[in-house]
């Protein structure tokens, strides 16, 4: 089976460019929530890039301002094939002046002409669609189409995104606290992120060793709470092996971390220490499974997971393995974890370069 590798790696958050930066800031348990100055958040907060507030581009979305971001941090020749992870494209052309407008067609377009791609593909598996387009690459690359290719995920903040989430009682009242007793809910973030994915690696960061995917099909929005279907995405991906490390979905709802803990715990009796980066950057959507995977090579790379953000008294699954402090990691792979609308469950792992 050919091995395949984590290249290049760009990335674009509401706390900075970079990974190293990024990952810093993680380390340090920063937040990034502000109130949204492109529409009225209705005294919500969310994880924003604000200097993206300013670009004047003309007929510029915001979220290819993102792109251009990604594409400046990335070497001048890539892949010839691109796979773009994202829940709504460029949903703020439709929100600007309401013409009718393929929002995702949109964002695609935009991406491939910034990033050179001559064959390109959406990959839209609600939140699931960042580990999902990885996966989806990572096969086409195993299966001899291509030797490499670019997987990108994007998505911004939204009045039309965030009116959803709120419609749906999913967002929290203050600040996400996932793996919390006391967690009410989820934070909105925007964020894009690309690696680079090949079969004939120089100065690789991370090898994509394995997946699962599976769908439980509960519930249009809600998981299944029992994780049923969600571990074994999970036990597909580990294939026997203990991860030395979960960067968990953990999005802060009650339900969702249910779900995750059940699933978890039902694999593992005692569970390797966990984290996620949504009280940091919130919920960024379609590029959350790609910044992921960037955060897990850094993880490996450094023996270093970041701190629980947000964290209050944990619930008591997962007490032993959410900490506020940083956690030295041992030798094996990083488990990640996705979850989607639809019931969609997405687990990867990620394993060092060496």
């Amino acid at each position: 089976m050919t091995d395949v590798w984590i290249e290049h790696t760009a990335l674009k958050t509401a706390l900075g460019e970079g990974v190293e930066t990024t990952f810093a800031a993680l380390l340090a348990r920063q937040t990034s929530f502000t109130a949204p100055l492109h529409f009225d958040g209705k005294g919500r907060t969310l994880a924003l890039c604000h200097d993206l507030d300013s670009h004047t581009v003309p007929g510029q979305s915001r979220a290819e301002a993102l792109l251009v971001s990604l594409r400046q941090q990335l070497p001048e020749r890539l892949p010839e094939r691109l796979y773009l992870a994202t829940t709504v494209g460029a949903i703020d052309l439709l929100e600007k002046d309401g013409s009718p407008i393929e929002t995702s067609r949109a964002l695609l377009d935009s991406a491939k002409r910034l990033f050179g791609a001559r064959q390109a593909w959406l990959v839209a598996a609600a939140c699931a669609s960042g580990q999902a387009a990885i996966t989806t690459a990572t096969a086409a690359i195993r299966a001899g189409q291509c030797l490499d290719a670019l997987v990108v995920g994007c998505d911004i903040t939204s009045e039309f995104v965030t009116a959803g989430f709120a419609s749906l009682g999913a967002l929290a009242t203050t600040s996400p606290r996932p793996y919390s007793q006391d967690r009410d809910g989820m934070a909105l973030g925007e964020a894009a992120a690309a690696v680079v994915l090949t079969a004939r690696p120089k100065q690789p960061c991370g090898r994509i060793a394995a997946w699962g995917e599976t769908c439980d099909a509960a519930h249009i929005t809600a998981p299944d709470r029992a994780g049923t279907w969600l571990g074994l995405a999970c036990q597909a991906a580990l294939a026997g092996r203990t991860p030395a490390a979960i960067i968990g979905h953990g999005t802060g709802t009650i339900y969702n971390d249910d779900a995750e803990l059940a699933a978890l715990t039902s694999l593992m009796p005692t569970l390797p220490p966990l984290f996620s980066l949504k009280a940091n950057l919130g919920h960024t959507l379609g590029a959350t499974g790609v910044i992921q995977a960037i955060i897990a090579t850094a993880t490996l790379q450094r023996r270093q997971l970041p701190p629980q953000a947000g964290l209050t008294v944990p619930d008591p699954r997962a007490a032993q393995a959410v900490s506020a402090l940083p956690a030295a990691i041992r030798d094996g792979g990083i488990l990640s974890i996705n979850a989607g609308f639809g019931g969609i469950n997405h687990a990867l792992l990620v394993e060092e370069a060496s």
